[in-house]
């Protein structure tokens, strides 16, 4: 079961989350010299990168991992690793190494190889995880409407192509395989619908009703939830 963490703000939640990452990359590097780390796009984690950035660490030894990217260019406002960049690293040269999820000149399928060799390089099992949650129970791009979703919970690679329809744009997204393979796993959402689903994933029932039941349904690598009202 994973450990729930309640805040009274989505300060505080951001604030409390990014200690608990920092300090897992502060051990990694100490224990390694190198540390690793899997980040989620979307708005929800933009408060937390204000955050992490300002924490001491040895930055230039840390490799960052986008959960996902929707196939749009990286200047395109829904890129992933667009707000990474500009909301974590801060456009300063040397903070941390990011491995890119998109090609310019490929098709989502047809970068699929250059992207497995570039995820397998990272240090593994990545140091830490943070992920978000649909209010429709997807996480990264694991979406519950996706035809190829069985794909993502079953393979063996670390990443594959999602369509969803509704959504337009295809998206590369790392698999269950590849998210598992850390030391820690952190969930952060916020409001009462997403609490509701969250509970709702606790409970029996198949993991393509709702996606995030791949993470809180097993009990190799711990969890720890991070919500706000």
């Amino acid at each position: 079961m994973p450990a729930f963490n309640e805040y009274k703000t989505r300060d505080a939640a951001a604030l409390a989350l990014a200690r608990h990452l920092g300090q897992a990359l502060r051990n990694g590097v100490q224990q390694r010299a190198t540390a690793s780390m899997i980040v989620s796009g979307g708005s929800s984690p933009r408060g937390l990168f204000h955050e992490l950035r300002t924490l001491p660490l040895p930055w230039c030894l840390v490799t960052i991992v986008p959960s996902d990217e929707r196939w749009v260019p990286v200047n395109d406002a829904s890129s992933n690793e667009g707000m990474i960049r500009r909301e974590l690293m801060s456009g300063e040269p040397g903070f941390a190494h990011l491995v890119s999820l998109y090609r310019r000149d490929l098709s989502p399928s047809d970068s699929l190889p250059e992207l497995n060799v570039a995820l397998a390089e990272v240090p593994r099992p990545f140091d830490t995880v943070v992920l978000g949650m649909g209010d429709d129970g997807h996480t990264a791009s694991l979406f519950p409407d996706s035809p190829d979703l069985s794909l993502a919970l079953a393979t063996d690679a670390d990443c594959v192509v999602q369509t969803v329809p509704r959504l337009g744009a295809p998206r590369v997204s790392l698999t269950t395989h590849s998210l598992l393979d850390a030391r820690g796993i952190n969930l952060l959402f916020f409001g009462a619908a997403k609490r509701a689903v969250y509970e709702q994933s606790l409970k029996p029932g198949p993991i393509e009703e709702y996606p995030v039941r791949a993470l809180v349904h097993q009990a190799r690598v711990p969890v720890n939830v991070f919500w706000a009202p």
